[in-house]
């Protein structure tokens, strides 16, 4: 395997990690996440190190899997990172439980075999 595809399998592999916690943190449900600061906040911090994770996979690699979102991904770390009062807990639900699975899902079975 060449440093390329051990540094994309290494970045996409701590990407799923990350993914994993976020499943924990929506387990207990949308009530409970949308009245939970520290859930938020949490989930939130998850989102950024989604999308450091993904910035760290090679650009050449990310373009041989051009499917997946990927800018969208990255800027989605910078919004919350940057613009963390105005995100809409109701819209990082939605991000959590049906964005980040579709990504984990992705990562664990197309491009970790893929690379």
């Amino acid at each position: 395997m060449n440093a390329e595809a051990q540094k994309a399998r290494h970045a996409a592999t701590r990407v799923i990690a990350v993914c994993e916690v976020i499943a924990q943190i929506v387990a207990r449900g949308k009530d409970p996440f949308l009245t939970d600061v520290q859930a938020q906040w949490a989930a939130e911090m998850g989102l950024i190190r989604i999308g450091e994770g993904v910035a760290k996979i090679p650009a050449p690699v990310r373009e041989c899997f051009a499917e997946q979102p990927w800018r969208q991904i990255i800027d989605m770390r910078n919004f919350a990172a940057h613009q963390y009062d105005d995100l809409d807990p109701h819209r990082v639900w939605r991000t959590l439980t049906v964005d980040v699975p579709r990504l984990r899902a992705y990562l664990a079975e197309v491009l970790i075999p893929g690379v």
